[in-house]
């Protein structure tokens, strides 16, 4: 059970990461960037998108080690997976598009 955990901090500390840069490499075009800044995309999107993919690998991570049957394995996964696209999607859709249309995160 600790490893299962210690790979899920693993995962979301990547996962925020990526997203960060990512949205910065994106959207930054020029702009200067603080701590004020940082901290907005940090909190504001990366946080948002990386709990839920955390999550995820928490259960996919359980499933495989305790489930021996390949079929009911396959699903599960399946099923965690699309639940997790739908999630994402939502929050990518109502809150960094819709608020990135409306609300500047490179202003400090």
């Amino acid at each position: 059970m600790k490893s299962r955990l210690l790979y899920t901090i693993a995962a979301f500390l990547f996962v925020t990461i990526f997203f960060t840069v990512g949205f910065i490499y994106q959207f930054s075009h020029g702009a200067k960037i603080g701590i004020a800044t940082l901290k907005n995309i940090v909190i504001d999107r990366a946080l948002c998108l990386s709990i839920p993919i955390s999550i995820a690998y928490f259960a996919i991570h359980s499933v495989v080690i305790t489930q021996k049957n390949r079929w009911v394995l396959a699903i599960m996964i399946l099923l965690i997976l699309g639940t997790l696209y739908a999630v994402l999607g939502y929050f990518f859709l109502f809150h960094i598009v819709l608020v990135g249309l409306l609300d500047n995160p490179f202003v400090d």
